[in-house]
């Protein structure tokens, strides 16, 4: 009989985890990060909602910690969303550090001062990471993630201080930061600020999956169950979704473990096409994200003519670009045939864009997906 391995997952939700999940390899999807991090090189990363950063920071900092030369922590600046007080805002920011470097395992040696010293708002988050990186043995690395969380003066401020580190010559901090969110931090930075991260040397952008990347990725499912997608089946799947990880990871996750497919059962582009039907109609939460960033006037201004036929203008492009939903070629086109398809019924629903069934998607590449999809 033969071996067969404990299936994974597909997974639609949070960080991805080699034992569980089905999944690439996190660091060839940001090759250079690692050499950038090493350099002592300080940087940012762009990335939509729901691309796999978080998974890959994470990655690479128990990659970088288990070398046993650097002490790396991947936190999140989520849960100092919806508060303006800049003191309260870096007390969480400084509590999820020292949690993340408890969960890393680093040395006794290493972990962050207990208590943190005293120093007044503006100086707070300095101060700490200067006192953390003086008592580290080993070279510190904070990777940041969800910075976009943090807005107006309370980004300023908190960029104001890691500048100040990074400049300063005979103060010690951190070797490498590293600073991700859904856009350039710099965008959401005050005007009047340009100067606040002009030590960075690289934006890194993470992309969507490759072609071969998703047959890679499926291909996991077959090794582990024997259960063949066909060729048909893979091309379709990665047509509809351009490579977009969620995406991808929905269409697998909607066939085998929702429609249960049995493993005896090749997956097919008619099941591909019937998971892309009910994951439309289902109007998962990443889904209803997207339909929701209708709502903003600027991306109506890039989206509107675009599914009418036309070249948007230059005003607003950029930002609509750096949340995925259009693809950065030319021409414009919306990211992939799945997001215009939702595109078009917002529209529809709450604009009255008139765009017929047989019509859309009206940008050429993405013609007749849905041209029956009622």
């Amino acid at each position: 009989m033969a071996d067969v391995r404990r299936p994974k997952y597909f997974n639609t939700g949070g960080p991805c985890r080699p034992h569980r999940d089905y999944m690439l390899d996190p660091l060839t999807r940001l090759p250079d990060a690692r050499e950038l991090i090493e350099g002592g090189a300080h940087f940012v990363v762009h990335a939509p909602r729901q691309s796999g950063s978080t998974t890959i920071l994470g990655s690479l900092a128990e990659a970088l910690t288990g070398t046993g030369s650097y002490a790396a922590a991947r936190f999140s600046c989520e849960t100092a969303a919806g508060t303006d007080d800049e003191r309260h805002i870096q007390e969480i920011l400084l509590h999820a550090m020292k949690d993340s470097a408890e969960d890393s395992g680093f040395p006794a040696a290493c972990l962050p001062p207990d208590p943190w010293p005293e120093a007044p708002t503006g100086r707070m988050l300095f101060t700490a990471l200067s006192a953390w990186a003086a008592k580290s043995p080993l070279p510190l690395v904070l990777l940041i993630d969800e910075v976009d969380a943090l807005v107006g003066p309370a980004l300023d401020g908190i960029l104001r201080q890691l500048r100040e580190g990074i400049l300063s010559a005979s103060t010690p901090f951190p070797h490498s930061l590293v600073l991700c969110g859904r856009r350039h931090v710099l965008d959401y930075r005050d005007p009047d600020e340009s100067d606040l991260l002009d030590v960075s040397v690289a934006a890194l952008r993470l992309g969507a999956f490759t072609f071969e990347e998703v047959a890679e990725l499926y291909g996991q499912h077959t090794a582990a169950t024997g259960q063949v997608f066909e060729e048909r089946a893979v091309r379709r799947a990665f047509e509809v979704t351009q490579g977009q990880p969620w995406l991808a990871n929905a269409l697998a996750r909607d066939i085998i473990e929702v429609m249960s497919v049995p493993a005896s059962v090749p997956i097919t582009d008619v099941l591909v096409d019937e998971a892309v039907r009910r994951l439309i109609e289902g109007r998962p939460t990443h889904l209803d994200s997207l339909a929701g960033r209708l709502d903003e006037p600027r991306v109506q201004q890039v989206i509107v003519p675009i599914l009418s036929g036309r070249a948007p203008g230059a005003e607003h492009l950029e930002y609509v670009q750096d949340l995925a939903l259009v693809t950065r070629t030319h021409p414009v086109q919306i990211a992939n045939p799945i997001y215009q398809e939702v595109m078009v019924r917002r529209m529809q629903a709450r604009f009255g864009l008139s765009v017929t069934p047989g019509e859309r998607p009206r940008s050429g590449a993405y013609a007749g997906y849905f041209a029956d999809v009622g």
